[in-house]
């Protein structure tokens, strides 16, 4: 059974496709429901007064599993992947990936944890009007007490924007789209690795940030593709299918033809031996 099926319903032939878009989701957050997992053993560990951190000996976390997994699956996680030489060289390198220096600071942002979504429904709340890119944009990078951006290359890419708009469009900003895509694209980069500089996995943030059917999420995206994935497998299977039929139509055609020889061999042999048979009678009676 699937495992939402508990919640959700969809027709039994789309089955094979919710599950690849189910797995290629978790995969995606798997790794930091994990990591979640992780710091809520550690503060019940340090509720419980055990000195321990998650860069420290995650064997001390085994009897502090968060109440949603069960003990067995918890220990098993501990003993055979986080305390694995593999996984903490990996950790290691996920780390300083993290923390790999941009223009001399450290590349993040500052929404925390709560989505662009959602940033972008609290903005226009309080504006009263959807939020242009470059306050989407302001509010996910700079930081809240100063206003400072949070690394020169995120100031550098909003100073270009606006410069940009400003020569494509004019001096009044009023006249400015919420968010030109393509001037954006080519001040920050363009698309990496599917994802838009400042603006994560939203594929198209212009029709994001105006609110129409166009705005595609990331899940949507994974659906998108899994389905075309399908579709293109199911064309594949298709043509090879009607490949074969044609082969066997071919051969079938081969067959009647050559039976259709011999009948015609056999008809002229037995018209052959007719005519002598009548042959010999008119010379028996003469």
């Amino acid at each position: 059974m699937h495992p939402s099926k508990g919640l959700y319903v969809w027709p039994e032939e789309t089955d094979v496709l919710a599950r690849k878009v189910w797995e290629d989701c978790m995969k995606k957050r798997f790794p930091d429901i994990m990591r979640r997992a992780r710091e809520e053993s550690l503060k019940l560990a340090k509720a419980a007064n055990v000195n321990t951190s998650l860069e420290g000996d995650l064997n001390l976390l085994k009897d502090y599993h968060p109440n949603w997994i069960k003990k067995e699956y918890w220990e098993k996680m501990i003993n055979e992947v986080w305390t694995t030489s593999k996984w903490k060289r990996l950790s290691q390198s996920g780390k300083n990936n993290r923390n790999k220096l941009e223009d001399s600071s450290v590349s993040k942002h500052t929404g925390g944890s709560i989505s662009i979504h959602q940033h972008k429904k609290r903005m226009q709340a309080t504006l009263k009007r959807p939020p242009t890119g470059v306050e989407l944009y302001a509010r996910l990078h700079t930081k809240w007490s100063t206003q400072e951006y949070i690394t020169p290359k995120a100031a550098k890419v909003k100073e270009a924007y606006e410069s940009a708009m400003v020569a494509k469009f004019g001096d009044d900003t009023s006249c400015h789209p919420l968010l030109d895509n393509e001037t954006w694209c080519d001040v920050s980069g363009g698309v990496k690795k599917g994802r838009i500089y400042g603006f994560g996995s939203v594929s198209d943030p212009a029709s994001f940030l105006e609110g129409t059917s166009s705005t595609i999420t990331s899940q949507e995206v994974i659906y998108e593709r899994v389905r075309n994935e399908m579709r293109g497998e199911m064309d594949a299977k298709a043509a090879e299918m009607e490949a074969k039929h044609q082969q066997m139509r071919e051969e079938m055609d081969v067959k009647v033809a050559a039976i259709d020889v011999k009948q015609q061999q056999i008809d002229a042999k037995y018209e052959a031996m007719e005519k002598m048979y009548a042959a010999l009678q008119n010379m028996m009676r003469n």
